[in-house]
């Protein structure tokens, strides 16, 4: 129950800065959209208009930009769709954003309890932002299973790799927050990785929540 709560809580803090961020961040930024357009229909100089076009397109990019944010806080399709379809999303955006060919086995037929599915999809998320920012992958794999009365992750990748040896590897200020997670849940998580031979993150979280 404690752990239910703990999850719940951080889920409705994210899902309320996503809120926010529509209602007063994205709307303001459409709204700026729309008087640019206004403005341009009464301006005939084309070098204001140029200006005017600039402006229009950082801020339309902006809005792409909160929008795929408030998707990272809070992702509707883990509710509505479960785990697998969540992670396809984020793959999709790694694969079309980051020209990484993404693959996803999704044979776990778990039906997980809620806090249990978000912390996997949390850690996970955390592994495909590595792999982004990092790797320099062009490939990853993900499988999701049943193992041992639990849900087995696994991300292998072809990037670059790192020493797994360095406890706090430059710009890889997610693996603790990864590893408290698994732990958090009774879980466990292995990181198997060095310089030029690709990372693999792998997970393990009981489909039963501790007491």
């Amino acid at each position: 129950m404690l752990l239910a709560r703990l999850v719940q809580a951080q889920e409705e803090e994210r899902q309320r800065i996503a809120n926010d961020i529509h209602d007063d961040s994205v709307q303001k930024m459409v709204a700026t959209s729309l008087r640019l357009g206004a403005l341009r229909r009464n301006v005939s100089d084309p070098s204001v208009l140029a200006a005017i076009d600039q402006v229009d397109e950082d801020v339309r990019a902006s809005i792409g930009r909160l929008r795929h944010l408030m998707f990272e806080l809070w992702p509707p399709a883990l509710d509505r769709h479960g785990l697998g379809a969540a992670l396809k999303i984020e793959l999709d955006d790694l694969e079309e954003s980051a020209n990484i060919h993404c693959v996803l086995h999704d044979s776990s037929g778990a039906d997980l309890a809620p806090e249990i599915r978000t912390i996997a999809f949390r850690i996970t998320q955390e592994a495909i932002h590595n792999v982004r920012r990092h790797s320099k992958a062009e490939h990853l794999e993900v499988h999701i299973l049943e193992q041992g009365r639990g849900l087995l992750v696994r991300l292998a990748d072809d990037g670059k790799g790192f020493d797994v040896g360095n406890e706090s590897p430059p710009g890889h200020l997610g693996l603790s927050a990864m590893r408290q997670r698994a732990e958090m849940a009774d879980g466990w998580i292995r990181i198997d990785s060095k310089p030029g031979a690709g990372t693999t993150v792998e997970f393990w979280l009981p489909l039963d929540p501790p007491a």
